[in-house]
């Protein structure tokens, strides 16, 4: 008698290798993946910070592409709200006091998004809502409100459609400066209840099947079902955290093990595992005694 549906892991016909950088962009959900990289010291650098939404993720890759005026256009989405500068595109780790030190901290990130993608031309990406924030005074769509005042705003649902043409149009221009690129989706496996259980659902799908155009469409795009595996495999409240909307960490890390048997080969998680015991030995504290002595 079973008593669960087990994701079963099928190997990618993409082969990532330890031993080269990753960039990832996107939800939370991308720093849990980053995070369980570095443990195995793996490089996973994320420039962008927390972004929701596909056509955010998409715009704040867009600027940093932009060598000639990328650092010009993100200029133009800086206002000063309560004494610090903010950009609608990004979140609060590129806020600052003075408005020279935001475009500083655009310039550092972008050189550290061309350098690790050129040199692992391997880029991983996880939606998390279709649901978009819309500034009423010119339409346009923000990555974060930064705490302004929510009337200043409005919520509209982008359609797979829209996720397919922006993402299209995206691929094509990361494509003519890194040929090789390959590229990983994930929908995010966080529960957006503030948006209700039929609007977290509904948005939901519409990545799902957003992704699945972008997918066949191009061959050099992928797609891991981390929100599947979350929904249909573990599905029980006891793999959330105490918020019952994100993953506990049990799940993040049966969720990694699913990545790992997709994306790795024998060798990259050997490489992995001997990675993890240099992270767990340098971060290693060992127990001292009431007179400081160590403990065995």
């Amino acid at each position: 008698m079973k008593f669960r549906t087990e994701y079963l892991s099928q190997r990618s016909s993409l082969t990532l290798s330890p031993l080269k950088p990753v960039v990832m962009a996107g939800s939370c959900f991308s720093e849990n993946i980053a995070e369980k990289m570095r443990e195995h010291l793996w490089k996973a650098v994320n420039p962008f910070g927390t972004l929701y939404n596909p056509f955010s993720i998409c715009k704040a890759i867009d600027l940093m592409l932009d060598l000639e005026k990328g650092y010009e256009r993100f200029e133009q989405t800086l206002f000063e709200f309560r004494g610090i500068w903010n950009s609608h595109c990004f979140d609060s780790s590129f806020s600052s006091r003075i408005k020279e030190d935001c475009i500083q901290e655009f310039l550092n990130r972008q050189k550290e998004f061309l350098e690790n993608l050129s040199q692992g031309k391997v880029l991983i990406v996880t939606f998390g809502t279709s649901i978009c924030y819309h500034l009423k005074k010119d339409e346009s769509i923000v990555g974060n409100c930064h705490k302004q005042p929510s009337e200043l705003f409005y919520e509209k649902r982008m359609s797979e459609g829209d996720v397919f043409i922006y993402w299209h149009v995206l691929i094509e221009s990361l494509k003519k400066r890194f040929p090789d690129i390959a590229i990983i989706f994930t929908v995010s496996p966080v529960r957006h209840l503030k948006n209700g259980f039929v609007g977290n659902s509904r948005s939901k799908a519409v990545l799902q099947l957003g992704v699945e155009e972008i997918c066949k469409y191009d061959d050099k795009c992928f797609y891991f079902p981390a929100y599947e595996i979350m929904l249909d495999d573990l599905r029980d409240y006891r793999f959330y955290a105490s918020d019952l909307s994100h993953p506990s960490d049990e799940a993040i890390e049966y969720i990694w093990e699913k990545f790992r048997e997709t994306f790795l080969d024998e060798e990259g998680n050997r490489i992995l595992n001997e990675g993890s015991k240099k992270f767990k030995a340098l971060h290693h504290r060992p127990k001292t005694g009431a007179l400081g002595k160590k403990l065995t």
